[in-house]
């Protein structure tokens, strides 16, 4: 059950067919508490199951997109087993990212100011992220000793080995033209022009029907690994079905 606190920290809307997620903390540059990280996977799982949805946009209020997750504590004499850390830390996490491939439809990421540590896997984790050019992005999370690995899961697939490497290993923050030549992002638009160019977007992919949005998502999901021959026959599985669904 969500919490006044809770509800105000993550906006959740409907437009029509699209929904929209907002964090709603930038006093403290939405850093997001471990509380939160449920409710998001939450709000995500019940949206792939909500077959009118044809897309779904992550945003935040204020300055940074998200500076990363409140840091709890933990004293010698309540120090977690690592079934605990598990179940209690690691397990919300991988459900936001798993929640986003869960989506059958297209995640639209807008992302301004900083995005770190979980702010940059979000932004990784989205189908299509548009980010202002005065975005930065990092993975600091080894200068306290941890390797970010379940932040690294959710963008293996979509960022350069060699540049994710180079992101955690030096904690060096990157600019938005070099997050989207690596991949972590899609599309750099001018500081201010954000939101404009979210709405643009909105209204193109609206014009498309769900079923050839789900089959992008599916196809590109799917196909990346496989070998050609595999893929093409993926590929026009899913356009059949999507023809002949019309």
């Amino acid at each position: 059950m969500n919490t006044p606190e809770l509800e105000r920290q993550l906006l959740v809307e409907r437009d029509g067919d699209v929904a929209h997620l907002r964090l709603n903390m930038p006093d403290t540059g939405n850093r997001i508490s471990q509380p939160l990280v449920g409710r998001l996977a939450r709000e995500l799982r019940a949206l792939a199951d909500d077959a009118a949805v044809k897309m779904v946009v992550l945003s935040a209020r204020g300055p940074h997109f998200c500076q990363g997750r409140e840091q709890s504590r933990v004293t010698a004499s309540a120090k977690p087993t690592p079934l605990e850390l598990r179940s209690r830390m690691m397990d919300p996490i991988i459900d936001v990212y798993a929640a986003f491939r869960a989506l059958q439809v297209p995640v639209i990421a807008a992302v301004q100011g900083e995005a770190h540590g979980f702010g940059a896997a979000l932004a990784g984790s989205a189908d299509i992220t548009l980010c202002a050019s005065d975005a930065r992005f990092s993975f600091p999370e080894l200068k306290s000793d941890m390797p970010p690995t379940l932040a690294m899961a959710t963008v293996i697939d979509r960022v350069a080995p060699k540049a994710l490497a180079w992101m955690v290993y030096t904690n060096a923050p990157i600019g938005a033209d070099e997050a989207r030549a690596i991949g972590l992002v899609s599309h750099v638009v001018p500081a201010g022009g954000l939101d404009d160019a979210v709405a643009g977007l909105v209204d193109q992919l609206r014009a498309r029907s769900r079923d050839a949005l789900a089959g992008v998502k599916q196809f590109l999901a799917r196909a990346r690994l496989q070998e050609f021959d595999h893929a093409a026959d993926l590929g026009r599985n899913l356009l059949a079905v999507v023809l002949a669904s019309r």
